[in-house]
């Protein structure tokens, strides 16, 4: 018959002792929990802090585009008739309102409209800048009320679209197009022509911040 093996001899029951002391030590032990707590939260915080970022700076640039809708719309609705360098002139104040980096990336349209005493609309005049750069918002003059468009006044109708490239793309699409429409009555005359002809469409491009039409 063997001998039973003892297990706790003195040199086990003095490891014993320092195991346990150590785990007891490291239970007490808070020094690395910050730091832990901070590694676990971290990723969090930093996705949260560019997302806030990237948003508030959307909204800022969307307020800029509502802004600039507005701006088109009231210089055109100040004059009885705009030409060729006056609008040229309006497309370029509208730009530097903007204060966008690549032009390029947007698009004005400006209609004049008038209708008649039989409800028929027509399209007085007509101006576009970098046509195709961004989808413009839709606009219906059929939709909009007798009171506002009838046979005694006609009404300026503005739209701006941009193709917005948020800075670090993680939280918003690509691209955003951001729109607006503003509608205005002329305030000299019962409409606003463009060249004194009727019909008139104006052909606009950007070169940085300056316009050309034709």
């Amino acid at each position: 018959m063997r001998p039973s093996i003892k297990l706790k001899t003195p040199r086990l029951a003095a490891l014993k002792n320092r195991l346990c002391h150590s785990a007891a030590k490291l239970e007490k032990e808070e020094s690395g929990l910050a730091a832990i707590e901070f590694a676990l939260l971290a990723p969090l915080l930093i996705s949260m802090y560019f997302g806030l970022a990237e948003v508030a700076s959307a909204v800022a640039v969307n307020r800029t585009v509502s802004h600039s809708a507005n701006v088109v719309g009231d210089l055109a609705s100040q004059v009885t008739n705009i030409d060729k360098d006056d609008m040229q002139d309006v497309m370029t104040a509208t730009l530097r309102v903007l204060e966008i980096a690549d032009p390029n990336s947007i698009s004005i349209k400006i209609d004049s409209i008038s209708r008649d005493a039989a409800g028929k609309d027509t399209f007085v005049g007509q101006a576009t800048l970098n046509a195709g750069a961004a989808n413009l918002p839709a606009f219906n003059s059929a939709k909009v009320d007798k009171t506002l468009l009838n046979e005694n006044a006609g009404i300026i109708v503005a739209r701006v679209a941009y193709k917005y490239k948020p800075f670090n793309g993680a939280f918003l699409d690509s691209t955003v197009t951001m729109s607006d429409t503003f509608i205005l009555k002329p305030r000299r005359s019962n409409i606003v022509t463009f060249a004194n002809q009727p019909n008139k469409v104006f052909s606009c491009k950007s070169s940085g911040t300056n316009v050309t039409c034709g």
